[in-house]
């Protein structure tokens, strides 16, 4: 659920950002039941209800101090979300440099400290103020501390992980390699905490250790998923346009009926889409997908010209687009399936189509041969 719109980010809640608000409340309002013995229930409920909310406007502080910092630098911040492990910025590019994702990443665990230490001078400061009141300022002040010490821990893909492979990055000049090395640091302290979590479950508690086992879980596929997502990001900044390109070489006249396309170029080829000439002028594409809407009584009536989409009603993409350009062109397009007309920068030539599963295709024989050492 979009809630807000920040700096052109747009702020979402997830429903499981509830259970958040409702463990950070329960656990401060147990603690304040242990303080103040004889508080009263409103009283106890304010407590917890302060530090869920406290806690949640953080975690936004946290994430949009990333975000924020990642603009400065260039890059595309989709939108933030805030769910049941916290939150993400969902940026839609890596950081070029090691110095701009280390400045990108640092900034949010920093937040969170500043907060932190905000709060606790505030607690200290010689001021009457009602008892909840200085208790929330207490335990958000250390709870956010907490939040920003966990982050710095060089786990990918958590902040300190990320600062791990900006240093490793640096150090390399290689990014593959830096951010192998960090997810699998990520992946044993999500085991670890998978390990600790149910060694909790046997002493301490039940709902102590469940919520380290999913972090740890959590953790694990995180660090994984983020490593093979850096490898297509980088396979796809080394490919062009022009080497993934599929040429026009089967066109489709206009004229023929849709029964007539099917069997005598798309089954017969195996395409899944073919161009459409019009007095030898390539003027649309027809998918299978368009095919499929009609009826099978109305194929041997319709001519695949009336069918077909409008060659102006794709995305261009000049021919030296990097892959990863590509794919943004198609994604922004809106429209699916996602196809680009690739044109020749210099005289607008249209010189071939790309569509998204060939991009994947590409993409995987490409990341094959990516150097990662």
């Amino acid at each position: 659920m979009k809630i807000a719109t920040i700096k052109g980010i747009g702020i979402k809640i997830h429903l499981s950002t509830l259970i958040i608000i409702g463990l950070v409340g329960f656990y401060a309002a147990n603690l304040y039941v242990s303080i103040i013995t004889n508080a009263p229930i409103i009283e106890i409920f304010t407590v917890g209800l302060l530090n869920g909310l406290i806690i949640l406007l953080s975690i936004l502080i946290h994430e949009l101090s990333h975000s924020v910092m990642a603009q400065r630098y260039g890059l595309n911040v989709k939108e933030i979300e805030l769910y049941l492990f916290g939150g993400v910025s969902k940026i839609e590019e890596e950081p070029k440099t090691p110095k701009s994702e280390m400045i990108i990443t640092a900034v949010g665990p920093l937040s969170s400290l500043l907060i932190g230490m905000a709060l606790l001078i505030i607690y200290i400061l010689p001021i009457s103020i009602p008892t909840l009141f200085s208790f929330t300022l207490f335990y958000s002040g250390i709870s956010n501390i907490g939040l920003g010490l966990f982050n710095l821990l060089p786990a990918f893909p958590i902040d300190g992980g990320r600062i791990l492979r900006a240093f490793l990055w640096k150090r390399r000049d290689n990014l593959i390699s830096a951010t192998r090395t960090a997810s699998r640091v990520g992946v044993v302290f999500g085991y670890g905490l998978i390990i600790y979590g149910f060694f909790q479950i046997f002493t301490f508690g039940f709902i102590n250790g469940l919520w380290l086992i999913l972090m740890g879980s959590f953790l694990n596929s995180s660090a994984k998923q983020s490593y093979t997502q850096t490898i297509k990001e980088v396979a796809l900044s080394n490919i062009s346009a022009r080497e993934i390109l599929n040429l026009p070489n089967l066109e489709i006249p206009f004229e023929i009926t849709i029964l007539e396309a099917l069997r005598d170029y798309f089954f017969p080829y195996r395409k899944s889409y073919l161009p459409v000439v019009q007095d030898k002028k390539i003027v649309g594409l027809v998918h299978i997908e368009d095919i499929k809407r009609i009826s099978i009584q109305q194929r041997s009536k319709i001519i695949i010209g009336y069918i077909m989409r409008k060659i102006s009603d794709f995305p261009n993409i000049d021919a030296d687009d990097t892959g990863k350009e590509v794919m943004k062109k198609l994604r922004q397009s809106g429209k699916k399936p996602y196809i680009g007309v690739v044109r020749e920068k210099s005289n607008e030539e249209l010189i071939g189509f790309i569509a998204e599963d060939e991009l994947i295709s590409s993409l995987k024989f490409w990341s094959l041969n990516i150097k990662d050492s």
